[in-house]
């Protein structure tokens, strides 16, 4: 957004350029197999085909969706709070106020430095946060970047494994259609499918199989934490107002 001054000193690079450190993460369960346990990792993986990797989304409502998911994994870090449409940083005492995780850390300073409304951070972040994500995950080793096929075409990125890349909507459709609770992540996931309009694609075996427990998502939703109900209604206005602002 041009309304939005570059926050960081001199010495940190723009939200667009390279964030990740350039020494691998500390070994854990995260990798190809396992995912990384991120939200927007998990909100990228979904919104690509687990194949092909092709978006299931316009651009500009896959990175509304990605932003979401962006500014969710610091709301379920109590590091921001958002309310009646305003965002403001959780400031912590006693323990590291930025995130430790790179992009995290970079979207909070920008979030620290300024105040502006939720949807004027949507559609700022939004911009980079397809190639922010990618690049997280490529670096974890769950997409592979490839090149245009064609002149005219933009290159993209493809899961290095199906089964990886299809886990998290698999868990949540398991969950869903088994009748067992989600976890809090997981309901984050589902408003944000629901505010992009994903979950037409992604839960239809769940509304197949177990149509009551896809109804009652919008009631999960409403019952998470003020911040994160009120991010996934932010997000599906500002998704909504992409779209009627295409068609006129």
């Amino acid at each position: 957004m041009s309304d939005i001054a570059a926050p960081p000193p001199p010495d940190t690079p723009p939200l667009s350029s390279p964030l990740l450190p350039s020494s691998p993460p500390p070994p854990s369960t995260a990798g190809p197999l396992h995912g990384t346990g991120r939200l927007a990792d998990e909100f990228f993986l979904t919104a690509h085909d687990d194949v092909s990797g092709k978006p299931r989304l316009a651009d500009r409502l896959l990175g509304l969706g990605l932003a979401g998911a962006l500014l969710g994994e610091l709301a379920m870090q109590d590091r921001i709070d958002l309310r009646a449409g305003a965002v403001s940083v959780v400031e912590r005492t006693g323990t590291a106020s930025a995130p430790s995780e790179a992009l995290g850390a970079r979207m909070f300073e920008y979030l620290r430095a300024e105040e502006h409304p939720v949807r004027t951070w949507l559609a700022f972040f939004a911009q980079t946060a397809r190639d922010d994500v990618a690049a997280r995950l490529v670096d974890a080793g769950l997409v592979a970047r490839h090149g245009r096929k064609r002149p005219w075409q933009a290159g993209g990125w493809t899961p290095t494994s199906a089964n990886a890349a299809v886990l998290p909507a698999a868990q949540l459709v398991t969950r869903l259609v088994r009748g067992r609770p989600l976890s809090e992540q997981q309901t984050v996931l589902a408003g944000l499918l629901r505010a992009t309009g994903l979950d037409q694609a992604v839960l239809w075996e769940a509304r197949h199989s177990a149509p009551d427990a896809v109804r009652h998502l919008g009631e999960a939703v409403a019952a998470l934490k003020p911040p994160l109900a009120e991010l996934i209604g932010q997000t599906q206005a500002a998704v909504g107002a992409a779209v009627a602002s295409h068609r006129t």
